[in-house]
């Protein structure tokens, strides 16, 4: 029996194991260095984008998917799924989700349904996730959109970047470009509010930027679902991991790291937790 398909882009930052599992297609975005372009996450993972980025002097450029990516995707997963639903990075941010809805205006096997999430990475990915579930239960197109909405509007996201530089150069500040002109050691905390960076609070050293990740996550009494996103230390991972070992004791945090699209905008050195609150229902 055909079920409902669930597709995401690269910027979700979905582990690739968990997204293999749970039959989530992966459409990748474009990073670009000087004349050299790369396949988020499939010709360039993190640890070589970050490597990448430490020894090149050229600051990376990055692309959305052309329309036929999505478009030879739908029509793959068209042969056997009941429906196809994809889940987008903000629109505010990138020209992502207007890629997807033409392709799948253009796809006529099956229904589709395209959702903007307003939001990046793993704060979609959960989305992502929890619609793949659902599909396995064999939800239909309209209730895994359902499950996906509701998903997003109990996900929150608080990150700090080393410095605004990335989000500045490569167009993405929004409205923390109030923040800059600071001092060169505030470290920023930032989130996403209505597809756009915003900012929440600024601490002058990273070890305080960790704590307030902390603290922040704390607020949310045993969260449904919870994630850990980093880009280049893996001390300071161990440190923020540790200060919320006992938010989910019986959940699994998820550990994923920036992938090379996120990674030219917020830099290298960037963290950030993702809390999905229980339902009103739990």
């Amino acid at each position: 029996m055909s079920q409902v398909r669930v597709v995401v882009d690269s910027t979700s930052d979905i582990p690739r194991d968990l997204a293999s599992s749970l039959g989530i297609t992966i459409v990748p975005l474009r990073v670009i260095f000087g004349d050299m372009t790369y396949l988020d996450g499939v010709d360039l993972d993190a640890d070589e984008f970050y490597e990448k980025l430490a020894s090149s002097n050229v600051l990376p450029r990055t692309s959305q998917p052309p329309v036929e990516d999505f478009k030879r995707v739908f029509k793959s997963l068209s042969k056997d799924a009941a429906g196809i639903s994809c889940i987008t990075i903000s629109s505010k941010v990138s020209g992502t989700y207007n890629s997807a809805k033409i392709a799948a205006n253009q796809v006529e096997e099956v229904p589709i349904k395209v959702i903007d999430s307003k939001t990046v990475s793993m704060a979609f990915g959960f989305a992502a996730i929890a619609a793949a579930e659902a599909a396995r239960e064999g939800a239909s197109l309209e209730e895994v959109e359902r499950v996906a909405l509701d998903t997003l509007s109990r996900t929150d996201l608080l990150a700090f970047v080393d410095t605004l530089e990335y989000l500045q150069k490569g167009g993405r500040i929004g409205k923390a470009a109030s923040l800059l002109g600071t001092l060169l050691q505030v470290k920023p905390l930032i989130t996403l509010r209505e597809g756009e960076v915003v900012p929440v609070t600024r601490t002058r050293t990273r070890s305080k930027a960790i704590s307030a990740l902390i603290d922040w996550a704390h607020k949310y009494k045993h969260p449904e679902r919870i994630a850990v996103i980093w880009s280049t230390n893996e001390d300071e991972l161990n440190t923020l991991l540790e200060g919320l070992s006992d938010l989910s004791p019986d959940r699994e945090v998820i550990i994923t790291k920036y992938g090379p699209v996120i990674g030219v905008h917020a830099g290298p050195g960037a963290m950030g937790v993702i809390v999905v609150n229980k339902s009103n229902e739990d």
